[in-house]
């Protein structure tokens, strides 16, 4: 059957190639969607995320129309000529998306559901809020699917409970979330499904172990045989999702007078060490690769610096060279670095270790409970804490750890 599912895939290739559609709507903005048609009376509204759609969704969507669902890929960056970056998708006019689902409805589509990832989740979330408050009785919405969805409100402090946007808190339809393995919203699923029930929706969660994040939107030569395999299966899941999703119940929407696409400037900090403010005390007792308990209660009268990192996490690995020349700079110190790694098996680490050099301590964070308990949202995630087992200073984000700057502060803590 492998050779007969191949062939229906090149058949595909060949049969639905993406045709060009413009969408003038009354603003004046011309909306560009590459449209994958079929005979069925389902769309897939594929919206990007802050960083585009990428290329990876193509043979997906050319999929998809062979088993008779419609999809629309949305490319909003190209139609307000925004660049991609974190914000983009806040540029972008919930009002011209609500007459592109308008379009949708005199095109006889009957159901219609929400495709994107990372923060184009709070796009999606908007335009069907917007959609349901002006069309009470209209039950052409059905869904989402969410990859990875970042609905947090700004950048957490570290050491602090995030926010989430008020519009997650709002939704009522159901959402289907994939989670990769690499990537930070793996491990905090749980949490995300929470705050989109609080509005009524039905939220299905479905791991993707030892996947990368990209490996929806990235190119084949960039995918591991895990990543090629979920992205080969991804039309099967989305059709078994959207058969899901449609056997919900939707309750209605829970209407307030916050204003939903409200969203907090985010304010990056320099390439200094913060002054840190978070909450103290925090337990930090784990395995190391050798199998060996380490409790940070017996680095008592030494300063020490946390780093929490991912080995599929860019910025981690940039700055891992310039921590392992910090801790040489303070050799027979009372300084120390402890590294957490989240999620990665004994394995990779080592490989990994192997091929960067990293010679510095490394804790075992495999189901991510301590970065959960320390208030950890990104990698890395620094904290330096003095002889007196107090955390003085933080940093989210990779930084240049050997710098003169950070030698003085750690200088002033010994």
């Amino acid at each position: 059957m492998q050779w007969l599912s191949l062939f229906f895939l090149t058949i595909s290739f060949v049969v639905f190639a993406g045709d060009d559609l413009e969408i003038e709507v009354t603003s004046g903005n011309t909306i560009s969607i590459d449209t994958y048609p079929a005979d069925g009376d389902t769309l897939f509204l594929y919206l990007p995320s802050e960083r585009g759609l990428g290329k990876g969704y193509v043979a997906t969507a050319k999929q998809l129309a062979f088993s008779g669902i419609n999809v629309w890929a949305v490319d909003l960056h190209g139609s307000y000529m925004v660049a991609k970056y974190r914000s983009s998708v806040n540029r972008f006019d919930v009002d011209d998306l609500l007459e592109l689902i308008a379009k949708a409805k005199e095109k006889s589509f009957k159901n219609i559901f929400f495709l994107t990832s990372g923060r184009g989740a709070q796009l999606a979330l908007k335009i069907a809020y917007q959609w349901q408050l002006k069309n009470p009785n209209s039950r052409l919405l059905k869904g989402h699917i969410f990859h990875s969805p970042h609905l947090l409100e700004g950048k957490p402090a570290l050491g602090s409970a995030a926010q989430y946007i008020n519009i997650a808190k709002h939704s009522n339809l159901p959402i289907y979330i994939l989670l990769p393995q690499f990537n930070t919203k793996f491990l905090r699923g749980n949490e995300i499904a929470n705050k989109l029930k609080q509005g009524g929706s039905s939220v299905f969660l479905h791991r993707l172990t030892g996947v990368d994040s990209g490996f929806h939107t990235h190119e084949i030569k960039y995918l591991s045989k895990l990543d090629i395999k979920a992205r080969r299966n991804l039309p099967i899941t989305y059709q078994k999702a959207m058969q899901l999703m449609k056997s919900i119940n939707i309750p209605k929407i829970l209407t307030t007078d916050k204003d939903l696409n409200a969203v907090s400037k985010v304010v990056l900090s320099g390439s200094i060490l913060q002054k840190y403010h978070g909450k103290q005390g925090m337990p930090l007792k784990l395995k190391t690769l050798k199998g060996k308990t380490l409790d940070i209660n017996d680095y008592k009268n030494q300063v020490l610096l946390i780093n929490f990192w991912a080995s599929w996490c860019s910025p981690c690995v940039a700055e891992i060279p310039s921590l392992v020349r910090l801790q040489k700079k303070f050799k027979g110190q009372n300084f120390k670095i402890i590294t957490i790694n989240i999620g990665d098996s004994k394995d990779r680490i080592i490989k990994f270790a192997k091929k960067v050099e990293l010679s510095l301590p490394v804790l075992l964070d495999n189901n991510g409970k301590i970065a959960k308990d320390w208030g950890v949202y990104a990698y890395p995630s620094n904290f330096l804490i003095d002889k007196k087992g107090v955390i003085r200073y933080g940093y989210r984000g990779a930084l240049e750890w050997d710098k003169q700057s950070v030698v003085n502060t750690i200088n002033s803590l010994l």
